[in-house]
Protein backbone atom coordinates (compact mmCIF):
# COMPACT_ATOMS: atom_id res chain seq x y z
CA UNK A 1 0.00 0.00 0.00
CA UNK A 2 1.52 3.34 -1.02
CA UNK A 3 1.70 6.36 1.26
CA UNK A 4 -0.77 8.24 -0.89
CA UNK A 5 -3.32 5.43 -0.94
CA UNK A 6 -3.10 5.22 2.85
CA UNK A 7 -3.70 8.96 3.11
CA UNK A 8 -6.69 8.69 0.79
CA UNK A 9 -8.12 5.81 2.82
CA UNK A 10 -7.75 7.79 6.03
CA UNK A 11 -9.45 10.82 4.46
CA UNK A 12 -12.31 8.71 3.16
CA UNK A 13 -12.73 7.09 6.57
CA UNK A 14 -13.28 10.53 8.09
CA UNK A 15 -15.62 11.62 5.27
CA UNK A 16 -13.06 13.11 2.86
CA UNK A 17 -13.12 16.55 4.53
CA UNK A 18 -12.02 19.51 2.43
CA UNK A 19 -12.47 17.71 -0.91
CA UNK A 20 -14.51 19.54 -3.55
CA UNK A 21 -14.92 17.34 -6.66
CA UNK A 22 -15.49 18.72 -10.13
CA UNK A 23 -18.77 17.60 -11.69
CA UNK A 24 -18.83 16.08 -15.18
CA UNK A 25 -22.40 15.40 -16.17
CA UNK A 26 -24.06 13.90 -19.22
CA UNK A 27 -27.85 13.87 -19.00
CA UNK A 28 -29.34 10.50 -19.98
CA UNK A 29 -31.23 10.24 -23.26
CA UNK A 30 -34.99 10.67 -23.00
CA UNK A 31 -36.51 7.94 -25.12
CA UNK A 32 -39.76 5.98 -25.07
CA UNK A 33 -42.38 5.79 -22.37
CA UNK A 34 -45.14 8.18 -21.46
CA UNK A 35 -43.85 11.47 -20.14
CA UNK A 36 -45.53 13.08 -17.18
CA UNK A 37 -46.52 16.59 -18.16
CA UNK A 38 -47.05 19.52 -15.85
CA UNK A 39 -49.53 18.63 -13.16
CA UNK A 40 -49.85 14.98 -14.19
CA UNK A 41 -47.81 13.55 -11.34
CA UNK A 42 -48.04 13.76 -7.62
CA UNK A 43 -45.22 14.64 -5.25
CA UNK A 44 -44.19 11.01 -4.89
CA UNK A 45 -43.22 10.54 -8.51
CA UNK A 46 -39.51 10.18 -9.11
CA UNK A 47 -37.10 11.16 -11.83
CA UNK A 48 -33.64 9.66 -11.77
CA UNK A 49 -30.49 10.90 -13.44
CA UNK A 50 -26.90 9.81 -13.42
CA UNK A 51 -23.94 12.04 -12.77
CA UNK A 52 -20.25 11.41 -13.19
CA UNK A 53 -17.88 12.98 -10.70
CA UNK A 54 -14.12 13.14 -10.66
CA UNK A 55 -12.10 14.40 -7.75
CA UNK A 56 -9.85 17.32 -8.57
CA UNK A 57 -7.33 15.84 -6.13
CA UNK A 58 -7.13 12.52 -7.94
CA UNK A 59 -4.30 11.52 -10.24
CA UNK A 60 -6.62 9.20 -12.14
CA UNK A 61 -9.67 10.05 -14.21
CA UNK A 62 -11.84 7.56 -12.37
CA UNK A 63 -15.55 8.22 -12.79
CA UNK A 64 -18.25 6.88 -10.52
CA UNK A 65 -21.85 6.64 -11.71
CA UNK A 66 -24.03 8.00 -8.96
CA UNK A 67 -27.80 8.00 -8.87
CA UNK A 68 -29.43 11.39 -8.45
CA UNK A 69 -32.97 12.58 -8.88
CA UNK A 70 -36.01 14.51 -7.76
CA UNK A 71 -38.68 12.99 -5.58
CA UNK A 72 -41.06 13.86 -2.77
CA UNK A 73 -40.62 17.55 -3.47
CA UNK A 74 -36.84 17.61 -3.01
CA UNK A 75 -33.58 16.98 -4.83
CA UNK A 76 -31.71 13.91 -3.65
CA UNK A 77 -28.37 12.33 -4.42
CA UNK A 78 -26.42 9.28 -3.32
CA UNK A 79 -23.22 11.32 -3.52
CA UNK A 80 -22.34 13.90 -0.91
CA UNK A 81 -20.49 17.15 -1.48
CA UNK A 82 -17.07 15.63 -0.67
CA UNK A 83 -17.36 13.10 -3.51
CA UNK A 84 -18.19 10.03 -1.41
CA UNK A 85 -21.35 7.96 -1.47
CA UNK A 86 -23.70 8.71 1.38
CA UNK A 87 -23.79 6.15 4.16
CA UNK A 88 -26.51 5.63 6.75
CA UNK A 89 -24.99 8.31 9.01
CA UNK A 90 -25.10 10.88 6.18
CA UNK A 91 -28.71 9.99 5.41
CA UNK A 92 -29.58 10.27 9.08
CA UNK A 93 -28.05 13.75 9.26
CA UNK A 94 -29.94 14.79 6.12
CA UNK A 95 -33.21 13.66 7.68
CA UNK A 96 -32.30 15.57 10.83
CA UNK A 97 -31.66 18.69 8.72
CA UNK A 98 -35.15 18.37 7.23
CA UNK A 99 -36.68 17.84 10.67
CA UNK A 100 -34.88 20.88 12.12
CA UNK A 101 -36.59 23.10 9.56
CA UNK A 102 -40.07 21.78 10.32
CA UNK A 103 -42.93 23.62 12.00
CA UNK A 104 -42.78 21.19 14.91
CA UNK A 105 -39.24 22.24 15.85
CA UNK A 106 -40.06 25.90 15.24
CA UNK A 107 -42.96 25.87 17.70
CA UNK A 108 -41.09 23.65 20.17
CA UNK A 109 -38.25 26.19 20.40
CA UNK A 110 -40.71 29.01 21.05
CA UNK A 111 -42.45 26.96 23.75
CA UNK A 112 -39.09 26.40 25.47
CA UNK A 113 -38.33 30.12 25.31
CA UNK A 114 -41.73 31.08 26.74
CA UNK A 115 -41.46 28.52 29.56
CA UNK A 116 -37.97 29.81 30.39
CA UNK A 117 -39.27 33.40 30.59
CA UNK A 118 -42.14 32.36 32.88
CA UNK A 119 -39.77 30.46 35.18
CA UNK A 120 -37.51 33.52 35.34
CA UNK A 121 -40.43 35.74 36.33
CA UNK A 122 -41.53 33.33 39.06
CA UNK A 123 -38.06 32.84 40.57
CA UNK A 124 -36.90 36.45 39.95
CA UNK A 125 -34.22 35.59 37.38
CA UNK A 126 -31.51 33.90 39.50
CA UNK A 127 -28.00 33.37 38.10
CA UNK A 128 -28.58 29.67 37.43
CA UNK A 129 -31.67 30.59 35.42
CA UNK A 130 -29.51 32.77 33.17
CA UNK A 131 -26.73 30.19 32.95
CA UNK A 132 -29.23 27.48 31.96
CA UNK A 133 -30.34 29.59 28.98
CA UNK A 134 -26.73 30.32 28.02
CA UNK A 135 -25.68 26.68 28.25
CA UNK A 136 -28.80 25.41 26.53
CA UNK A 137 -28.45 27.93 23.73
CA UNK A 138 -24.72 27.22 23.32
CA UNK A 139 -25.35 23.49 23.01
CA UNK A 140 -28.33 24.05 20.69
CA UNK A 141 -26.36 26.50 18.56
CA UNK A 142 -23.42 24.10 18.39
CA UNK A 143 -25.58 21.30 16.98
CA UNK A 144 -27.56 23.74 14.82
CA UNK A 145 -24.30 24.92 13.22
CA UNK A 146 -23.79 21.36 12.00
CA UNK A 147 -27.27 21.27 10.50
CA UNK A 148 -26.97 24.73 8.93
CA UNK A 149 -23.56 23.93 7.46
CA UNK A 150 -24.77 20.62 6.06
CA UNK A 151 -27.87 22.30 4.66
CA UNK A 152 -25.72 24.89 2.88
CA UNK A 153 -23.25 22.37 1.47
CA UNK A 154 -25.96 19.93 0.38
CA UNK A 155 -27.91 22.68 -1.36
CA UNK A 156 -24.80 23.92 -3.17
CA UNK A 157 -23.90 20.40 -4.30
CA UNK A 158 -27.42 19.78 -5.60
CA UNK A 159 -27.54 23.06 -7.54
CA UNK A 160 -24.26 22.26 -9.27
CA UNK A 161 -25.81 19.03 -10.54
CA UNK A 162 -29.02 20.83 -11.53
CA UNK A 163 -27.11 23.37 -13.64
CA UNK A 164 -24.98 20.65 -15.25
CA UNK A 165 -28.08 18.61 -16.11
CA UNK A 166 -29.88 21.60 -17.63
CA UNK A 167 -26.86 22.65 -19.69
CA UNK A 168 -26.29 19.12 -20.97
CA UNK A 169 -29.84 18.84 -22.31
CA UNK A 170 -29.78 22.41 -23.58
CA UNK A 171 -26.84 21.61 -25.83
CA UNK A 172 -28.83 18.77 -27.40
CA UNK A 173 -31.91 20.98 -27.77
CA UNK A 174 -29.78 23.65 -29.44
CA UNK A 175 -28.26 21.07 -31.80
CA UNK A 176 -31.70 19.90 -32.93
CA UNK A 177 -33.20 23.38 -33.19
CA UNK A 178 -30.33 24.66 -35.32
CA UNK A 179 -30.36 21.61 -37.60
CA UNK A 180 -31.76 22.12 -41.09
CA UNK A 181 -35.38 20.98 -41.07
CA UNK A 182 -35.60 17.68 -42.89
CA UNK A 183 -39.37 17.37 -42.92
CA UNK A 184 -40.29 20.84 -44.06
CA UNK A 185 -43.09 21.45 -41.59
CA UNK A 186 -41.34 23.77 -39.20
CA UNK A 187 -43.47 26.79 -38.37
CA UNK A 188 -41.93 30.16 -39.08
CA UNK A 189 -43.82 31.94 -36.33
CA UNK A 190 -45.46 30.93 -33.10
CA UNK A 191 -46.76 32.45 -29.92
CA UNK A 192 -44.87 31.34 -26.83
CA UNK A 193 -46.71 30.76 -23.61
CA UNK A 194 -46.23 33.02 -20.64
CA UNK A 195 -45.99 31.68 -17.12
CA UNK A 196 -47.67 33.23 -14.12
CA UNK A 197 -45.09 32.77 -11.37
CA UNK A 198 -43.69 34.69 -8.43
CA UNK A 199 -40.27 34.77 -6.80
CA UNK A 200 -41.77 35.05 -3.34
CA UNK A 201 -41.86 32.07 -1.03
CA UNK A 202 -45.15 30.20 -1.41
CA UNK A 203 -47.45 31.53 1.31
CA UNK A 204 -49.79 28.87 2.58
CA UNK A 205 -50.73 30.00 6.09
CA UNK A 206 -50.27 32.63 8.77
CA UNK A 207 -47.20 30.65 9.83
CA UNK A 208 -45.50 31.28 6.48
CA UNK A 209 -46.39 34.97 6.56
CA UNK A 210 -45.09 35.43 10.10
CA UNK A 211 -41.84 33.58 9.34
CA UNK A 212 -41.16 35.58 6.18
CA UNK A 213 -41.87 38.93 7.79
CA UNK A 214 -39.97 38.15 10.99
CA UNK A 215 -36.97 36.93 9.00
CA UNK A 216 -36.89 40.15 6.99
CA UNK A 217 -37.13 42.30 10.12
CA UNK A 218 -34.49 40.41 12.13
CA UNK A 219 -32.02 40.47 9.25
CA UNK A 220 -32.48 44.16 8.45
CA UNK A 221 -29.98 46.99 8.89
CA UNK A 222 -32.14 48.81 11.50
CA UNK A 223 -32.04 45.71 13.71
CA UNK A 224 -28.25 45.60 13.35
CA UNK A 225 -28.09 49.23 14.49
CA UNK A 226 -30.42 48.58 17.42
CA UNK A 227 -28.32 45.56 18.37
CA UNK A 228 -25.11 47.57 18.63
CA UNK A 229 -26.87 50.46 20.39
CA UNK A 230 -27.98 47.92 22.97
CA UNK A 231 -24.43 46.61 23.34
CA UNK A 232 -22.99 50.10 23.80
CA UNK A 233 -25.69 50.88 26.35
CA UNK A 234 -24.79 47.71 28.23
CA UNK A 235 -21.10 48.71 28.23
CA UNK A 236 -22.04 52.11 29.65
CA UNK A 237 -24.16 50.52 32.36
CA UNK A 238 -21.14 48.50 33.43
CA UNK A 239 -19.68 51.67 34.96
CA UNK A 240 -22.65 51.83 37.33
CA UNK A 241 -22.18 49.67 40.45
CA UNK A 242 -24.59 46.73 40.47
CA UNK A 243 -25.26 43.83 42.80
CA UNK A 244 -22.65 41.11 42.45
CA UNK A 245 -24.78 38.32 43.86
CA UNK A 246 -22.10 37.56 46.47
CA UNK A 247 -23.10 36.31 49.89
CA UNK A 248 -22.11 38.08 53.11
CA UNK A 249 -19.82 38.81 54.83
CA UNK A 250 -18.81 41.43 52.28
CA UNK A 251 -15.26 42.62 51.83
CA UNK A 252 -12.96 44.15 49.23
CA UNK A 253 -12.53 40.73 47.64
CA UNK A 254 -16.22 39.86 48.12
CA UNK A 255 -18.10 43.13 47.48
CA UNK A 256 -21.84 43.57 47.57
CA UNK A 257 -21.75 46.09 44.70
CA UNK A 258 -19.20 46.36 41.90
CA UNK A 259 -18.61 47.85 38.48
CA UNK A 260 -18.35 45.53 35.47
CA UNK A 261 -19.26 42.57 37.68
CA UNK A 262 -19.89 38.95 36.71
CA UNK A 263 -23.61 39.66 37.09
CA UNK A 264 -23.27 42.48 34.57
CA UNK A 265 -21.68 40.06 32.09
CA UNK A 266 -24.41 37.50 32.68
CA UNK A 267 -27.06 39.99 31.59
CA UNK A 268 -25.66 40.49 28.10
CA UNK A 269 -24.79 36.80 27.73
CA UNK A 270 -28.39 35.88 28.45
CA UNK A 271 -29.71 38.50 26.02
CA UNK A 272 -27.42 37.42 23.20
CA UNK A 273 -28.23 33.76 23.92
CA UNK A 274 -31.90 34.49 23.22
CA UNK A 275 -30.99 36.35 20.00
CA UNK A 276 -28.81 33.46 18.80
CA UNK A 277 -31.57 30.95 19.57
CA UNK A 278 -34.16 32.95 17.62
CA UNK A 279 -31.82 33.55 14.64
CA UNK A 280 -30.86 29.86 14.42
CA UNK A 281 -34.50 28.78 14.39
CA UNK A 282 -35.47 31.32 11.73
CA UNK A 283 -32.44 30.47 9.59
CA UNK A 284 -33.22 26.76 9.58
CA UNK A 285 -36.90 27.37 8.94
CA UNK A 286 -36.38 29.86 6.10
CA UNK A 287 -33.84 27.64 4.37
CA UNK A 288 -36.16 24.62 4.55
CA UNK A 289 -39.06 26.58 3.05
CA UNK A 290 -36.79 28.01 0.36
CA UNK A 291 -35.48 24.56 -0.58
CA UNK A 292 -39.02 23.23 -0.93
CA UNK A 293 -39.91 26.14 -3.20
CA UNK A 294 -36.84 25.62 -5.40
CA UNK A 295 -37.35 21.85 -5.59
CA UNK A 296 -40.91 22.37 -6.83
CA UNK A 297 -39.71 24.43 -9.79
CA UNK A 298 -36.68 22.26 -10.49
CA UNK A 299 -38.96 19.23 -10.78
CA UNK A 300 -41.16 21.01 -13.32
CA UNK A 301 -38.13 22.36 -15.22
CA UNK A 302 -36.69 18.85 -15.43
CA UNK A 303 -40.00 17.49 -16.74
CA UNK A 304 -40.20 20.18 -19.41
CA UNK A 305 -36.55 19.66 -20.40
CA UNK A 306 -37.20 15.97 -20.90
CA UNK A 307 -40.42 16.68 -22.79
CA UNK A 308 -38.57 19.04 -25.15
CA UNK A 309 -35.73 16.58 -25.71
CA UNK A 310 -38.07 13.65 -26.29
CA UNK A 311 -40.18 15.69 -28.71
CA UNK A 312 -37.15 16.75 -30.75
CA UNK A 313 -35.60 13.27 -30.75
CA UNK A 314 -38.90 11.86 -31.97
CA UNK A 315 -39.16 14.54 -34.66
CA UNK A 316 -35.61 13.95 -35.93
CA UNK A 317 -35.69 10.17 -35.29
CA UNK A 318 -32.51 10.36 -33.24
CA UNK A 319 -32.42 8.32 -30.05
CA UNK A 320 -28.78 7.29 -30.40
CA UNK A 321 -26.73 10.47 -30.02
CA UNK A 322 -25.74 11.06 -26.41
CA UNK A 323 -26.29 14.35 -24.69
CA UNK A 324 -23.00 16.27 -24.47
CA UNK A 325 -20.92 16.14 -21.32
CA UNK A 326 -20.80 19.31 -19.22
CA UNK A 327 -18.02 19.98 -16.75
CA UNK A 328 -18.53 22.35 -13.84
CA UNK A 329 -15.19 22.75 -12.07
CA UNK A 330 -15.02 23.51 -8.40
CA UNK A 331 -14.28 27.10 -7.45
CA UNK A 332 -10.63 28.08 -7.17
CA UNK A 333 -9.25 27.81 -3.66
CA UNK A 334 -6.12 28.97 -1.91
CA UNK A 335 -4.60 27.20 1.09
CA UNK A 336 -6.58 29.25 3.60
CA UNK A 337 -9.84 28.50 1.79
CA UNK A 338 -9.02 24.78 1.74
CA UNK A 339 -8.44 24.87 5.50
CA UNK A 340 -11.79 26.60 5.99
CA UNK A 341 -13.49 24.02 3.76
CA UNK A 342 -11.84 21.25 5.74
CA UNK A 343 -13.21 22.66 8.99
CA UNK A 344 -16.62 23.23 7.38
CA UNK A 345 -16.73 19.55 6.43
CA UNK A 346 -15.76 18.56 9.95
CA UNK A 347 -18.85 20.47 11.07
CA UNK A 348 -21.14 19.34 8.26
CA UNK A 349 -20.20 15.66 8.18
CA UNK A 350 -21.00 15.18 11.84
CA UNK A 351 -17.46 14.65 13.12
CA UNK A 352 -17.94 17.79 15.18
CA UNK A 353 -21.16 16.37 16.61
CA UNK A 354 -19.34 13.24 17.77
CA UNK A 355 -16.69 15.41 19.42
CA UNK A 356 -19.40 17.50 21.08
CA UNK A 357 -21.16 14.41 22.43
CA UNK A 358 -17.86 13.26 23.92
CA UNK A 359 -17.23 16.66 25.51
CA UNK A 360 -20.76 16.77 26.96
CA UNK A 361 -20.27 13.29 28.41
CA UNK A 362 -17.03 14.41 30.10
CA UNK A 363 -18.74 17.57 31.36
CA UNK A 364 -21.54 15.55 32.96
CA UNK A 365 -19.00 13.15 34.45
CA UNK A 366 -17.10 15.95 36.25
CA UNK A 367 -20.28 17.53 37.59
CA UNK A 368 -20.30 15.64 40.88
CA UNK A 369 -16.60 16.25 41.72
CA UNK A 370 -17.25 19.97 41.12
CA UNK A 371 -20.40 19.84 43.28
CA UNK A 372 -22.49 21.03 40.32
CA UNK A 373 -21.44 24.61 41.10
CA UNK A 374 -21.73 27.70 38.91
CA UNK A 375 -18.25 27.18 37.50
CA UNK A 376 -19.25 23.71 36.31
CA UNK A 377 -22.37 25.11 34.65
CA UNK A 378 -20.25 27.61 32.73
CA UNK A 379 -17.73 25.05 31.43
CA UNK A 380 -19.93 23.57 28.69
CA UNK A 381 -21.17 27.00 27.69
CA UNK A 382 -17.60 28.23 27.40
CA UNK A 383 -16.54 25.32 25.19
CA UNK A 384 -19.55 25.37 22.89
CA UNK A 385 -19.48 29.17 22.90
CA UNK A 386 -15.89 29.35 21.66
CA UNK A 387 -16.44 26.64 19.05
CA UNK A 388 -19.76 28.18 18.01
CA UNK A 389 -18.01 31.53 17.67
CA UNK A 390 -15.63 30.06 15.10
CA UNK A 391 -18.49 28.18 13.42
CA UNK A 392 -20.35 31.47 12.92
CA UNK A 393 -17.44 32.95 10.97
CA UNK A 394 -17.00 29.78 8.92
CA UNK A 395 -20.73 29.54 8.17
CA UNK A 396 -20.78 33.08 6.80
CA UNK A 397 -17.60 32.71 4.74
CA UNK A 398 -18.64 29.36 3.25
CA UNK A 399 -22.10 30.66 2.44
CA UNK A 400 -20.68 33.70 0.64
CA UNK A 401 -18.48 31.42 -1.46
CA UNK A 402 -21.41 29.11 -2.22
CA UNK A 403 -23.61 32.02 -3.32
CA UNK A 404 -20.95 33.34 -5.70
CA UNK A 405 -20.48 29.88 -7.23
CA UNK A 406 -24.23 29.28 -7.62
CA UNK A 407 -24.87 32.69 -9.15
CA UNK A 408 -22.10 32.04 -11.66
CA UNK A 409 -23.59 28.66 -12.62
CA UNK A 410 -27.12 29.99 -13.02
CA UNK A 411 -25.82 33.00 -14.96
CA UNK A 412 -24.13 30.58 -17.38
CA UNK A 413 -27.41 28.69 -17.82
CA UNK A 414 -29.22 31.97 -18.50
CA UNK A 415 -26.61 33.09 -21.05
CA UNK A 416 -26.90 29.80 -22.95
CA UNK A 417 -30.69 30.09 -22.86
CA UNK A 418 -30.57 33.66 -24.17
CA UNK A 419 -28.23 32.55 -26.95
CA UNK A 420 -30.63 29.82 -28.08
CA UNK A 421 -33.65 32.12 -27.99
CA UNK A 422 -31.74 34.69 -30.04
CA UNK A 423 -30.82 32.08 -32.66
CA UNK A 424 -34.45 30.95 -32.86
CA UNK A 425 -35.67 34.52 -33.10
CA UNK A 426 -37.93 34.20 -30.06
CA UNK A 427 -38.64 37.41 -28.20
CA UNK A 428 -38.30 36.76 -24.50
CA UNK A 429 -41.23 37.79 -22.31
CA UNK A 430 -40.37 39.87 -19.24
CA UNK A 431 -40.88 36.94 -16.88
CA UNK A 432 -38.13 35.00 -18.69
CA UNK A 433 -35.45 37.46 -17.64
CA UNK A 434 -34.22 37.34 -14.05
CA UNK A 435 -33.58 40.84 -12.81
CA UNK A 436 -31.88 39.64 -9.64
CA UNK A 437 -31.32 43.16 -8.33
CA UNK A 438 -34.93 44.25 -8.64
CA UNK A 439 -35.72 43.31 -5.05
CA UNK A 440 -33.39 45.91 -3.53
CA UNK A 441 -32.69 49.56 -4.38
CA UNK A 442 -29.00 49.35 -5.20
CA UNK A 443 -28.50 53.09 -4.79
CA UNK A 444 -29.94 53.22 -1.28
CA UNK A 445 -27.55 53.82 1.59
CA UNK A 446 -29.13 50.97 3.55
CA UNK A 447 -28.39 48.43 0.85
CA UNK A 448 -24.82 49.63 0.33
CA UNK A 449 -24.03 49.59 4.05
CA UNK A 450 -25.51 46.12 4.41
CA UNK A 451 -23.50 44.85 1.43
CA UNK A 452 -20.31 46.26 2.93
CA UNK A 453 -21.00 44.60 6.27
CA UNK A 454 -21.72 41.31 4.51
CA UNK A 455 -18.53 41.58 2.49
CA UNK A 456 -16.37 42.22 5.56
CA UNK A 457 -18.00 39.42 7.53
CA UNK A 458 -17.54 37.00 4.62
CA UNK A 459 -13.81 37.49 4.23
CA UNK A 460 -11.42 34.59 4.71
CA UNK A 461 -9.38 36.88 6.93
CA UNK A 462 -12.34 37.34 9.25
CA UNK A 463 -12.15 33.60 9.98
CA UNK A 464 -8.45 33.98 10.75
CA UNK A 465 -9.19 36.92 13.06
CA UNK A 466 -11.74 34.78 14.92
CA UNK A 467 -9.07 32.12 15.55
CA UNK A 468 -6.70 34.77 16.94
CA UNK A 469 -9.48 36.08 19.19
CA UNK A 470 -10.24 32.59 20.50
CA UNK A 471 -6.58 31.96 21.31
CA UNK A 472 -6.37 35.32 23.10
CA UNK A 473 -9.48 34.58 25.16
CA UNK A 474 -8.15 31.15 26.12
CA UNK A 475 -4.90 32.76 27.30
CA UNK A 476 -6.82 35.33 29.39
CA UNK A 477 -9.07 32.67 30.93
CA UNK A 478 -6.02 30.51 31.72
CA UNK A 479 -4.37 33.43 33.51
CA UNK A 480 -7.55 33.69 35.61
CA UNK A 481 -7.41 29.92 36.29
CA UNK A 482 -10.68 29.40 34.40
CA UNK A 483 -12.70 30.99 37.18
CA UNK A 484 -16.26 32.18 36.64
CA UNK A 485 -14.91 35.60 35.68
CA UNK A 486 -12.45 34.04 33.24
CA UNK A 487 -15.12 31.92 31.60
CA UNK A 488 -17.53 34.85 31.36
CA UNK A 489 -14.79 36.86 29.63
CA UNK A 490 -14.58 34.02 27.09
CA UNK A 491 -18.34 33.90 26.67
CA UNK A 492 -19.26 37.58 26.49
CA UNK A 493 -17.41 38.86 23.38
CA UNK A 494 -17.90 35.60 21.49
CA UNK A 495 -21.65 35.56 22.10
CA UNK A 496 -22.01 39.22 21.11
CA UNK A 497 -20.16 38.71 17.83
CA UNK A 498 -21.84 35.36 17.13
CA UNK A 499 -25.28 36.95 17.60
CA UNK A 500 -24.37 39.77 15.22
CA UNK A 501 -23.01 37.33 12.65
CA UNK A 502 -26.21 35.30 12.73
CA UNK A 503 -28.21 38.48 12.08
CA UNK A 504 -25.91 39.21 9.13
CA UNK A 505 -26.18 35.60 7.94
CA UNK A 506 -29.97 35.75 8.11
CA UNK A 507 -29.95 38.88 5.97
CA UNK A 508 -27.54 37.27 3.50
CA UNK A 509 -29.76 34.18 3.27
CA UNK A 510 -32.79 36.37 2.60
CA UNK A 511 -31.02 38.19 -0.23
CA UNK A 512 -29.41 35.10 -1.79
CA UNK A 513 -32.62 33.07 -1.55
CA UNK A 514 -34.59 35.84 -3.23
CA UNK A 515 -32.05 35.98 -6.06
CA UNK A 516 -32.14 32.21 -6.48
CA UNK A 517 -35.93 32.17 -6.57
CA UNK A 518 -35.91 34.88 -9.24
CA UNK A 519 -33.35 32.96 -11.32
CA UNK A 520 -35.17 29.64 -11.05
CA UNK A 521 -38.55 31.27 -11.69
CA UNK A 522 -37.19 32.92 -14.83
CA UNK A 523 -35.65 29.61 -15.91
CA UNK A 524 -39.04 27.96 -15.44
CA UNK A 525 -40.67 30.67 -17.58
CA UNK A 526 -38.08 30.15 -20.33
CA UNK A 527 -38.78 26.42 -20.36
CA UNK A 528 -42.52 27.08 -20.68
CA UNK A 529 -41.77 29.34 -23.66
CA UNK A 530 -39.32 26.87 -25.23
CA UNK A 531 -41.67 23.91 -24.83
CA UNK A 532 -44.45 25.93 -26.46
CA UNK A 533 -42.14 26.85 -29.36
CA UNK A 534 -40.92 23.28 -29.92
CA UNK A 535 -44.39 21.73 -29.83
CA UNK A 536 -45.71 24.24 -32.35
CA UNK A 537 -42.67 24.49 -34.61
CA UNK A 538 -41.85 20.78 -34.77
CA UNK A 539 -45.27 19.20 -35.09
CA UNK A 540 -45.32 15.41 -34.83
CA UNK A 541 -48.63 15.10 -36.65
CA UNK A 542 -48.48 13.46 -40.04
Amino acid sequence: MTGRSLRVRIREYFGNPGCRPDVNHKAPICAGGIFLHHGDADSKSEQKEEVNTVSSDSDQSSFDNVELGLSNGKVWTKLNYTGLKKDSFDKGLDRLVDFAGSQLVFFFMWIILIVWIIVGIIYKAPDNWQIVMQDGQSIQSYFWDTLLMRQQLNSSHEHVWICANIRSRLKTIKRFCTTEDRKGNKSTACQVKRSDISAALPVESWYDRVCSKAGEIIGSLPVMIVFWLGIFTWVGCGAVPTATGNKPPYSASNPKMAKFSDEWQLYVNTSTAVIILVCCVFLQNTRARHDRFIAKFILEISRMDQAIERHLRTYFCDFETDNPNVCIPTHKRNNLTKCIDWYADVIGTGIGVCIAVGVIAVWIAIGKPMSWNGNWWLIIGTYTGLVGFLDGFVLRQVYFKIVVHEESNYATVAEEDYGLFQILGIELPDDCIANIDSFAPLKSITYRISCKINSICSSEWSVLVSVVMIISLIVIASCLHWSETGQLICNTPTMIIEAFFLIVLLQAHNWADKKRRLQVSALYARRVALLSYVEESYSLSR
